[in-house]
């Protein structure tokens, strides 16, 4: 969960399970990383299986802040249960779901 910088992106992996527990664990991490002067972020959920309504409110709220600074925000790799739920609540619409490839 270590935020790595590549080419001015930071790109940061989330766990398995991305739930209430570990998005307050990460409030922290996410507030510097809405402070980041990288031009872009880029957060990878490979390995995600399972996301919460508290960890689709941490990326929101890291969207929000980067937005106000001009930062886009990027989810890479989002499969299964995160894919569906982020596809329900239209969140796909707004922050970019990329894959590797892209």
């Amino acid at each position: 969960m270590k935020p790595a910088i590549n080419n001015a992106n930071i790109g940061l992996t989330l766990p398995n399970e991305f739930d209430a527990h570990l998005a307050k664990q990460m409030e922290p991490e996410f507030e510097a990383l809405s402070q980041t002067d990288s031009n872009e972020l880029i957060i990878d959920m490979t390995q995600v299986q399972f996301i919460d309504s508290c960890g689709i409110g941490a990326i929101v709220f890291l969207y929000k802040r980067l937005k106000i600074r001009g930062k886009p925000l990027s989810l890479l790799n989002v499969n299964g249960q995160p894919r569906q739920l982020m596809k329900m609540l239209r969140i796909d619409k707004v922050i970019p779901l990329i894959t590797s490839g892209e």
